[in-house]
């Protein structure tokens, strides 16, 4: 690294920071929706699951760049909000990652075979308490390794917020670069910083599954 670029180390760092906490925030808030609309997907109501695949199958199919325009531009002018960078961001990111992890919840559930909700309901537990003792602990093993994939994903995305001026790490260095007039240090520096990053999400989730792997 350039005495000139490493100056800056400060800049990138706490670019990095940015990623990952609206990453994180935006996988948690996407985890929630997900749940509700995975949940739905598996609804006795029609129109309940009806509703859930429309949800998945539109921002699944939403490029992320369209949603952070959307949200940032369209969303505020329908609304007639002031939407900042941060708050359009988390809700493209949100609507995203909620598409897919609706997804892995609805196959994380039905990996848990009829016969077992059959010996639940027989030995006397309600609906609530077949999901919280019998099906999540089930599911989470197969929702876990999909649900990595899930935040690398979320986290890649996110370096489209610098689009609408948001400053995670890649507008940290798109900044840099403009003011030390250095573009391929720059952009390989931000480059191993976000392979390191997802590389270590990645070892980490191989930790766990392998944890909850041999959990009885």
């Amino acid at each position: 690294m350039s005495p000139t670029v490493g100056a800056f180390w400060y800049v990138f760092l706490t670019g990095a920071a940015v990623t990952l906490w609206i990453s994180w925030l935006a996988l948690l808030l996407g985890g929630l929706v997900g749940v509700i609309v995975g949940m739905m997907r598996i609804s006795k109501w029609v129109a309940l699951r009806w509703l859930a695949v429309a949800y998945t199958e539109v921002f699944r199919s939403i490029p992320p760049l369209v949603l952070f325009f959307g949200c940032f531009y369209g969303l505020s002018y329908a609304l007639q909000l002031d939407l900042s960078p941060f708050a359009a961001a988390t809700v493209a990111l949100t609507a995203t990652a909620s598409a897919l992890m609706s997804e892995v919840v609805r196959a994380g559930i039905e990996s848990v075979t009829h016969g077992q909700w059959q010996a639940a309901y027989s030995s006397g537990m309600r609906y609530d308490q077949v999901f919280r003792y019998v099906v999540w602990p089930q599911a989470i093993r197969v929702m876990l390794p999909p649900s990595i994939g899930v935040y690398i994903s979320t986290l890649k995305d996110s370096s489209l917020a610098s689009i609408i001026g948001y400053v995670e790490l890649t507008k940290s260095g798109l900044l840099i670069r403009e003011t030390t007039g250095i573009s391929f240090e720059v952009l390989l520096i931000i480059a191993v910083m976000y392979f390191v990053i997802n590389y270590s999400i990645s070892l980490v989730g191989a930790s766990l599954e392998r944890k909850f792997k041999y959990v009885h």
